[in-house]
């Protein structure tokens, strides 16, 4: 199959929709396809290597609303007839959406489509009046455009509350990634953080639905029980001056922000772990850093929201807290400050359930989807 993955962000930034659209092309080819990714243009990429070709179409304007932040995407003049080009000529048998209700690039490419069209919704609006606007929003367009797809995957049953009950059958597919760089290459530790501190890191963007802010009221909490803890965050975003001046105004010791990091970094982040803490209260419909944190064999701590609850069961469900609750919070990373083998035991059996979330165990399944969507659209 020719398939195009069509991305609305910035393919150079780090995010979960992003490493999941890169491995699962990769994967993809590695069992025969030819794999394209669609994508906007945001400053200047970093050169290409293995993996699918990125065409970069348009250009993209960082916003923020209803707590995350997205890039809005547009092809003009010349880019537009290159984007109208490029579709034509690739001969797509597919063509995958990944939030698709992103402006407006994902709708350029769909308009000018001549493959089956099949579409991931990630998105899982917060509970804010920002997000049941969205919601509302994305219920009402949803009737007009589940009908004129081949095919529909949401990563879980969150997303699934704001689509309308029409079009094809909702496929569940976890946005999954390669998760043997985890697994199987771990890195050594660096020496700056084995000094027999306990290391708890966050690692995502620093914007309202990461939950950053409650995971240093936590830590503040951890400091001042005399624990020997340090907290890594990892991770830019509109929240990040609030929390510098929250952890200057409680002077909050062994604390590092390390800022901005590329996809390839984070398998080191991991490594230099004791604990991964994922605090979002709300807007997750998976969790793709939870599923990297166990498979590099870290015990986590997070937020039981919709999304992270599919992620985290079994034994690791254990270790969700109420969504904005730090007490909550500092009790569950207490208990495994203090006690090492429970990080062990935890550690292993985060190993052994992450392989199910890792894209060479679910690209036969796109495969399948995909299938089911061109003999579908073959019909039409």
């Amino acid at each position: 199959m020719r398939i195009a993955q069509v991305c609305p962000y910035d393919m150079e930034r780090p995010g979960g929709v992003q490493a999941h659209i890169r491995d699962l092309g990769t994967a993809l080819m590695e069992l025969g396809h030819q794999v394209t990714i669609l994508a906007p243009l945001v400053g200047t990429p970093r050169p290409q290597g293995s993996g699918p070709e990125i065409i970069r179409l348009g250009r993209a304007r960082r916003i923020g609303f209803g707590g995350t932040a997205y890039e809005i995407s547009i092809a003009l003049g010349a880019e537009k007839k290159r984007l109208a080009a490029v579709v034509e000529k690739g001969r797509f048998d597919v063509m995958h959406y990944h939030t698709m209700w992103t402006p407006l690039l994902p709708a350029q490419v769909f308009r000018r489509s001549k493959a089956a069209n099949v579409a991931t919704f990630h998105d899982t609006p917060a509970p804010t009046l920002e997000g049941r606007i969205l919601a509302h929003a994305f219920r009402a367009m949803s009737k007009v455009l589940l009908p004129k797809l081949d095919g529909v995957i949401t990563p879980s049953e969150a997303p699934q509350g704001h689509l309308a009950k029409v079009g094809p059958p909702v496929t569940i597919l976890p946005p999954s990634t390669n998760l043997s760089r985890f697994a199987n290459t771990r890195p050594t530790r660096s020496a700056r953080y084995d000094d027999g501190r306990i290391n708890i890191l966050f690692l995502g963007r620093l914007e309202a639905r990461k939950g950053a802010s409650l995971l240093l009221e936590a830590y503040w909490r951890l400091v001042s029980e005399e624990l020997p803890v340090r907290l890594i965050i990892a991770g830019q975003g509109e929240k990040e001056r609030a929390l510098r001046e929250f952890a200057a105004g409680h002077s909050l010791p062994n604390l590092e922000f390390i800022g901005g990091f590329f996809d390839d970094e984070t398998p080191q982040l991991y490594s230099d772990c004791d604990i991964f803490c994922a605090p979002s209260p709300y807007g997750e419909s998976f969790g793709i850093v939870i599923a990297e944190a166990m498979a590099s064999g870290k015990p986590v701590v997070a937020a039981a929201n919709a999304g992270y609850r599919t992620v985290l069961t079994g034994e690791g469900a254990r270790f969700l807290t109420p969504p904005g609750d730090v007490e909550a919070l500092t009790t569950a990373l207490r208990t495994l400050v203090t006690d090492a083998p429970l990080r062990a035991k935890l550690g292993a059996w985060g190993c052994e359930h992450a392989v199910r979330y890792d894209v060479r165990t679910t690209a036969p399944q796109f495969v399948a989807v995909y299938e089911e969507a061109i003999a579908r659209f073959k019909r039409r």
